[in-house]
């Protein structure tokens, strides 16, 4: 049986670095020997991939039931990048995020001849998603899935917002300010706060040009965009909503409600929440509420935790490892995902392809309206996708550990007059205790 994807026996996957050089035999000399193979028991070669994600088990099993010659088994693990820096015998195939730092990328292969044998077509990709994965002009990862961040609010409100997909920053500011209301010296209701959410935090500082990538000293930042997005917030905090300590009794006095139901309650104008939370809630849920991606300077910003998929280097089955890759990266591949997922019930379970937007754009485009209705007239912005840069494999223990300890610490009020404690400083703290 013929493996969806690939479009026909002479464009089978095997590995480009590998010649074949075929001597000149008779074809009558061929037959024999042919025959025989046609009659032996030929056992499918077996692929091994190292994921996080636990959707990949229901695509190895439609893997494996598209065709005879190859099968996919999954195995777990934590944190797929640590384990691949760590591992002495490699599995075939990885699927995680953070897999792009220096020391990840190095027990994988680069995938172009893939491309230039046009088994994948590169054009098919979300193009700054795809320019993550390369590496000195080496393709070394492919984007499986990814996620935006958005606000949401009531449709009541609908009026206030004129732009259908986007949502600037400043927008946000202006609209919160004009929401808000005072009675008697408290806020009867407030907008919105960057503080209150730490995601949205982070994601602000990184639209203002934090830059946060790998680094030698755990991880490197641009400082300037740091102090700008640091003084936005601090201005919000006073300019729009008083101060820090009003924003922080409003928030503990009312806002301990899902975020769909703080917007629906008219106690705020705006939450944030992630594609990958907003789209699986349930139609009783979203029914009263609309969303917009949140933009500064034309730009949205892709999570940090984008899902990546490589093939290790020394691969003991390249072959199936490359008919994987060519079977997952199809359209009616990825549609037979989701109505998979839809079949069994799980649509609330997680998003979309491995919890987010599929990486191809045709299936955002045309088959996630399809099971995603909410999407229609919200899809992912193709121009203005804005990726992270390339950050270190333990990223998501810096960032909870030390940067975002320190933000908070720094926005819980104003400017000391000695000036705020430098991230430099946190850095060394938690290196001491780690």
């Amino acid at each position: 049986m013929a493996i969806s994807g690939i479009d026909n026996p002479a464009a089978r996957p095997y590995s480009t670095s590998m010649k074949r050089h075929l001597p000149l035999i008779p074809l009558a000399a061929l037959l024999p020997a042919l025959f025989l193979a046609s009659c032996a028991d030929r056992k499918p070669q077996i692929m091994t991939i190292w994921t996080d994600r636990s959707e990949f088990v229901s695509y190895a099993e439609l893997f494996n039931s598209s065709q005879n010659q190859y099968k996919a088994v999954v195995e777990y693990r934590e944190n797929p990048s640590d384990s691949l820096i760590k591992a002495t015998e490699l599995p075939d195939v990885v699927v995680g995020p953070w897999l792009k730092g220096e020391k990840a990328r190095s027990k994988l292969i680069p995938l172009d001849y893939l491309f230039s044998e046009i088994r994948i077509h590169s054009n098919l990709f979300y193009r700054p998603l795809l320019e993550l994965g390369n590496v000195k002009g080496r393709q070394y990862l492919l984007p499986v899935s990814f996620n935006l961040p958005a606000v949401i609010f009531s449709k009541d409100r609908q009026s206030l917002v004129t732009d259908n997909f986007f949502l600037p920053l400043d927008t946000i500011r202006t609209l919160s300010k004009e929401f808000n209301e005072e009675k008697n010296g408290n806020f009867a209701r407030m907008g919105f706060s960057p503080r209150w959410n730490e995601d949205f935090l982070y994601i602000l500082t990184r639209m203002f040009g934090a830059q946060y990538e790998e680094g030698n000293k755990l991880f490197g930042w641009n400082q300037k965009g740091l102090a700008d997005a640091v003084a936005y917030v601090r201005d919000w905090s006073v300019s729009v909503n008083g101060s820090t300590r009003a924003e922080n009794d409003y928030q503990f006095k009312n806002l301990y409600d899902p975020p769909y139901r703080q917007v629906t309650s008219g106690l705020c104008l705006f939450s944030y929440i992630s594609s990958r939370d907003l789209l699986v809630l349930p139609e009783d849920k979203v029914s009263s509420i609309d969303f917009r991606w949140i933009t500064r300077n034309d730009l949205t910003p892709v999570d940090d935790g984008m899902i990546y998929l490589g093939i290790c280097e020394r691969a003991k089955n390249l072959e199936a490892a490359e008919a994987f890759l060519i079977w997952f990266f199809n359209e009616k591949n990825q549609k037979a995902m989701l109505e998979r997922k839809k079949s069994f019930g799980l649509m609330d379970r997680n998003f979309g392809i491995a919890d987010g937007f599929s990486s191809l754009r045709p299936v955002n485009e045309k088959v996630f309206p399809l099971y995603y209705p909410s999407l229609l007239g919200h899809l992912p912005p193709l121009e203005s996708l804005m990726a992270p840069r390339i950050l270190p494999n333990n990223w998501y223990t810096l960032k909870s550990g030390i940067l975002m300890p320190w933000l908070t610490d720094v926005l819980s009020g104003p400017a000391p007059a000695g000036g705020d404690p430098t991230l430099e400083s946190r850095i060394q703290a938690w290196q001491k205790s780690n």
